[in-house]
């Protein structure tokens, strides 16, 4: 009882629309990173321009290889996406397949593979997932699944950052 009470405190929590929600510019946030991430990557960088959220603070992370690279934001520093101050995480990967659960529709003819929130010993954020050009990009948030897909359309259409 008290499990599946936390679970469902946890689900109204990621998904419930956000009443106050601000709406954050992501490549804005990201402005440090992204900048140090083009001299060190190949993989396009594909970000969505805006990010609804209810958090009120946010520290942006961000790492590049040559063959992918990831973009982080957390509600405190060093979060190392910590259940508790994750917020949202980016990534372009060369290669691979997308692993979700359910499909959905994309701009552009792209096809997304959702995977929905999923709880065991901590909660995993809903995340998305498509192929473009031999990479595989990934957006995993605290958000809803509307919100979810207007930002991974949202990353297509602006294209490469």
């Amino acid at each position: 009882m008290r499990r599946s009470l936390l679970v469902a405190t946890l689900l109204l929590a990621v998904l419930a629309p956000a009443a106050s929600a601000r709406e954050i510019d992501v490549p804005q946030r990201f402005a440090t990173q992204l900048e140090r991430a083009r001299t060190q990557t190949t993989v396009p960088i594909l970000l969505p321009q805006t990010m609804r959220s209810d958090f009120r603070r946010f520290f942006a992370e961000g790492r590049a290889t040559a063959g992918a690279w990831r973009f982080d934001l957390a509600a405190a520093r060093d979060c190392n996406q910590a259940t508790a101050c994750f917020i949202a995480e980016f990534k372009g990967v060369d290669g691979g397949r997308p692993s979700g659960r359910r499909t959905i529709r994309l701009n552009r003819g792209r096809t997304g593979y959702y995977q929905p929130l999923s709880c065991g010993a901590s909660c995993s954020p809903p995340s998305i997932e498509w192929r473009e050009r031999h990479t595989r990009y990934s957006i995993q948030a605290k958000v809803g699944t509307r919100e979810l897909v207007r930002m991974a359309n949202s990353a297509i259409r602006n294209g490469p950052r």
